[in-house]
């Protein structure tokens, strides 16, 4: 009911549970829609930890390793110093195809 509860909410930043067992703490953590989740412990804070919910309480993180992946633009660059024919590629003229078909 507990989980029911609390996803029943258009938020999911956290969520809190206390709790001795530890089968209810897990599929707790595992069912609710939150961003963190907090087990006898409410509000303690871990900046290692990332930080974002769910639902209408945004999908991005902040903190931690997973923080950072949101400021990260990954960019792929290809650089041919040496700018040579690559036969390999596709035929250069009548002799790049020649080569080509001789080497099948």
């Amino acid at each position: 009911e507990a989980i029911e509860l609390a996803n029943d909410s258009i938020y999911g930043l956290g969520a809190n549970l206390y709790t001795n067992d530890a089968k209810k703490a897990k599929k707790f953590f595992e069912g609710v829609q939150a961003g963190t989740i907090w087990i006898n412990d409410p509000l303690t804070d871990n900046d290692a930890g990332p930080f974002g919910g769910y639902k209408a309480t945004g999908g991005s993180r902040e903190l931690g390793e997973e923080g950072l992946e949101e400021f990260r633009q990954s960019k792929h660059v290809h650089w041919d110093f040496e700018q040579k024919a690559k036969p390999w590629w596709y035929p250069y003229g009548k002799k790049g195809a020649k080569v080509l078909h001789l080497s099948k």
